[in-house]
């Protein structure tokens, strides 16, 4: 059952159960980095990955903290918005399209995420994304915000507002556009049961099929991604990628990301 003292010990979390600023980004970078991302108990599902949506917080925190394992983007959103919507923060689920290949984006509802309003600013909350960005909230505002190294910034596109990401020595990319209309659950079920028959959907789902492992962990200095073999380390404002060749290094670099080797 979810218990939020159980919870906040698993996170390492001592601080005042206040629902301010200070407190979300601390509980935000906690959870990045003591739940990780995991998608091997679901790379096989397809658009099935979302049939779960729903389960409720009693069975995301039986599998993500009481048995320790990781989890995957409504997983992670939706165990940590179940613990800000008990501390007392003003949460609503939103959504983005993720940018790919070209520049281009995609679906709206391709990633559920979280946004808290907080004394009069909104913050994008996201413990779930399976790629290199925040590790703790982003207000969504043109003013650049600096974590590890890289600037973050929301920006206005269209109907749209899109997160963009900048190195140290780089260039503005953005990691995915969004808008602040509150999303509901069963919009996802749809997905997963067929209603939504979008055809961009069944090639995503062929994509996921493919069964390619992501993993993925936050540390107090940044951010590691295993996506296959590819590892890259996100700090300093560097993002620094390698090919695992070895099987034996390969194993070992997922036991680390998982925290299994601690």
């Amino acid at each position: 059952m979810f218990d939020v003292d159980t919870y906040l010990k698993h996170l390492g979390y001592t601080g005042t159960l206040a629902p301010t600023a200070d407190n979300l980004r601390e509980l935000h970078k906690r959870h990045m980095m003591t739940v990780p991302f995991d998608n091997s108990r679901n790379a096989a599902k397809g658009l099935a990955i979302w049939d779960d949506v729903d389960a409720g917080a009693d069975v995301f925190f039986q599998a993500l903290i009481t048995e320790g394992r990781g989890g995957i983007c409504h997983e992670l959103s939706g165990l940590f918005r179940a613990l800000l919507t008990e501390l007392g923060y003003d949460v609503t689920v939103v959504s983005s399209g993720v940018r790919g290949a070209g520049d281009q984006f995609g679906p709206d509802l391709e990633h559920m995420l979280s946004l808290v309003r907080l004394d009069g600013e909104e913050w994008l909350v996201d413990v779930g994304f399976a790629g290199p960005s925040f590790t703790e909230p982003v207000r969504v505002s043109a003013q650049v915000q600096r974590q590890n190294g890289f600037d973050y910034r929301v920006v206005g596109d269209g109907d749209h507002l899109v997160l963009q990401r900048r190195p140290a020595d780089g260039d503005w990319q953005a990691v995915y556009r969004f808008t602040l209309q509150e999303r509901a659950l069963s919009e996802w079920k749809a997905i997963a049961s067929g209603e939504n028959d979008d055809p961009y959907w069944h090639w995503a789902g062929e994509m996921i099929r493919a069964g390619t492992l992501i993993y993925g962990r936050v540390y107090d200095t940044g951010q590691l991604l295993l996506v296959g073999r590819r590892y890259l380390r996100a700090e300093d404002g560097k993002d620094q990628a390698r090919v695992l060749a070895k099987t034996d290094e390969y194993e070992s670099v997922v036991r680390h990301v998982l925290r299994q080797d601690a």
